[in-house]
């Protein structure tokens, strides 16, 4: 017969209690554990590489004529923060919150929604204000073409590159 248990007896004894007598007592969680995500939707301008970044698609961008929402359904989330990485305005933050449970389906998503603008031109809904906005900000050459959707934008330039191929000029000589 083998001793083994007895000596894990022994050893567990004299080590004494290794548990947390949770939920009565703060869990041992390391600096390091990745809870769920916080989207501050201040920050947020709806550009969706949160989206594209997210390996399980617990992200997502819906989309309809008059706004765009992005939606985060925590029960899909693995944890991996790739979305707080490629934020370009730091609007996820990581939380080390691991208590998820509830008892409703709808407190497991959490949704930032975001008006859109509409093209100076043709009048079609394109991107969110606070994405527009952003672009004006980082890129002042754009400010003029900001307010005009990517068609409309794709059709002014081939009706300028085509003008100065055929030879139509303001100056004349």
């Amino acid at each position: 017969m083998s001793h083994k248990p007895l000596k894990l007896i022994i050893i567990a004894g004299s080590k004494g209690r290794v548990t947390v007598k949770y939920p009565y007592q703060e869990p041992l969680i390391t600096p390091e554990f990745r809870g769920e995500i916080e989207i501050d939707p201040a920050k947020c301008i709806g550009c969706g590489a949160c989206v594209k970044a997210c390996p399980p698609n617990a992200l997502e961008l819906l989309e309809s004529e008059k706004e765009v929402i992005l939606r985060y359904f925590v029960g899909r989330c693995i944890f991996c923060w790739r979305c707080i990485d490629v934020c370009p305005v730091n609007a996820i933050k990581g939380t080390r919150n691991f208590e998820l449970a509830t008892d409703k389906h709808t407190d497991l998503y959490t949704l930032v929604v975001h008006t859109r603008t509409t093209c100076e031109i043709c009048g079609k809904p394109f991107e969110t204000t606070r994405m527009q906005r952003y672009i004006a900000e980082k890129s002042p050459v754009t400010e003029e073409y900001a307010s005009i959707c990517p068609d409309c934008r794709k059709r002014l330039l081939a009706e300028a590159v085509s003008a100065r191929r055929v030879g139509i000029s303001e100056h004349k000589e």
